[in-house]
């Protein structure tokens, strides 16, 4: 098989340089100019072997790349899936690609050529377009072929943050959204970016139930209690027994996430997980904001007032009476503050890059937490809490 194409929404072509390069660290690797082809050239005992890599992004030839995308989900589109809900994701994410890497060789792909292309996709987060109308995930399992058949039952949709709210037009209500951000940001004197794109919009966007949040915040909340006892000091022994009476109370083993399990069941954690379980609190505020108990969120500037907080929580005697103490907000208020703290953190990461302090008072950490949290409310990729992004 020599018709092989790797698709990515990345696009930053030196980028793409650097992990060729790590690929084939002991091989000649020669670049055209303008970065749209590369070459890699295998000195063997009496020749050698080249591969060729060409480029083409939305912005080298957008008209051509453009032409070419709507044409591959022209044809997805019109196969008749197995798995409908996969196949659907497989088309956000083509929608969202950005860059397509044509293989070139002298021979078939073999099978250690095509673990370096599986090494290539996996860091470029891509798909694999493999001969005969097939696409690939960056395991090399099959999502799509021209039969409808696929070889996962499911797929995490990802994509560049330039692509991630502009899979389709933004809606009316998400730009009054933005607008309405960017306003406020002007009026606490705080620089934003002003190409940040739109989110979703309120008819594209789903939020967690009262219930999934109610949990959430209850594990956010138990695990956080583990890393403040341990980062006080308290004995392992001590910890684990009171997190485990919370645990009971709240009949919350089955709250956790992968992650948080591993993290709460094991005798006692290494010192940068006690840090990172600490700052969950911070999450745990917006769940509270989310269900009510908490009356305003603010900007991302002081750390929530942990006893405060956990107060909420210790007055129920069960996550049934803490969802009917809930007054759930309203989806338009969730999207609000979606929408802002996307801008906020956008500052945040911005300076932390430059090596700057963050303007009015901001608090890159809990901008963070605060962001990650959001996402999750507003089903953000769809992603499990573990796996929930910050993309800016």
């Amino acid at each position: 098989m020599r018709n092989c194409a790797i698709y990515s929404s990345q696009f930053d072509l030196d980028q793409l340089f650097e992990m060729i390069q790590s690929i084939y660290p002991q091989d000649t690797i020669e670049r055209k100019e303008d970065k749209t082809h590369i070459q890699v050239t295998r000195k063997k005992l009496f020749g050698k072997k080249t591969k060729g890599f060409n480029m083409m992004t939305s912005q080298t030839h957008p008209k051509e790349f453009t032409t070419m995308i709507q044409g591959m989900l022209g044809f997805l589109s019109q196969i008749e899936g197995k798995n409908p809900s996969l196949q659907e994701k497989v088309l956000i994410k083509c929608s969202t690609l950005n860059m397509v890497v044509g293989i070139e060789t002298e021979e078939d792909i073999a099978e250690e050529f095509f673990n370096e292309l599986l090494l290539l996709a996996d860091a470029l987060d891509a798909v694999i377009f493999w001969g005969g109308g097939s696409l690939l995930n960056a395991q090399g399992q099959l999502l799509l072929d021209v039969n409808g058949e696929s070889e996962v039952e499911d797929y995490k949709v990802t994509a560049h943050t330039s692509f991630l709210d502009e899979v389709r037009p933004p809606s009316e209500s998400a730009m009054l959204r933005k607008e309405r951000s960017e306003q406020l940001l002007t009026e606490q004197g705080i620089p934003f970016n002003v190409h940040l794109p739109a989110r979703a919009g309120d008819e594209h966007t789903r939020i967690r139930s009262v219930q999934e949040v109610a949990e959430r915040a209850v594990a956010l909340c138990i695990a956080a209690l583990k890393g403040e006892c341990l980062g006080a000091g308290e004995s392992a022994e001590d910890t684990a027994a009171l997190v485990q009476e919370v645990i009971d109370k709240y009949d919350a083993a089955s709250f956790f996430s992968p992650v948080e399990r591993k993290f709460v069941e094991q005798h006692g954690a290494e010192h940068q997980e006690v840090i990172s379980f600490s700052w969950g609190y911070e999450a745990y505020h917006v769940m509270l904001w989310a269900l009510g108990y908490v009356k305003e969120l603010g900007a991302p500037v002081n750390l929530c007032n942990v006893g405060q907080d956990v107060g909420y929580l210790q007055q129920c005697d069960d996550v049934e009476a803490f969802v009917a103490g809930a007054r759930f907000r309203s989806k338009n208020e969730i999207l609000d503050a979606a929408d802002l703290i996307y801008r906020y953190n956008w500052v945040c990461v911005d300076r932390r890059v430059k090596e700057q302090t963050p303007p009015a008072g901001l608090n890159g950490g809990v901008a963070y937490e605060r962001h990650r949290a959001l996402n999750w409310l507003i089903c953000y990729l769809d992603q499990d809490w573990d796996e929930v992004r910050t993309d800016t």
